[in-house]
């Protein structure tokens, strides 16, 4: 098995989302993906922060449907 040419110092990364429409309107849904080197953090992301973002998307389509139907 080959070993990494370099460690990352990186404890945490996260990436924020933030659409913005052609009206010039935008929609924060905030952290999408969220990755710790502790587990235990990673756990409370899967259990509390996944779901909340995965609704706050959700609903951002929804919205985006509705409008395009109109």
């Amino acid at each position: 098995m080959t070993e990494p040419a370099a460690r990352a110092s990186h404890r945490a990364v996260r990436t924020e989302f933030v659409i913005t429409r052609a009206d010039g309107t935008t929609v924060d849904l905030g952290v999408g993906v969220y990755w710790h080197r502790n587990p235990l953090h990673r756990l409370w992301w899967r259990i509390w922060g996944q779901p909340r973002f995965q609704r706050r998307a959700a609903a951002a389509n929804r919205d985006a449907a509705r409008a395009a139907k109109e």
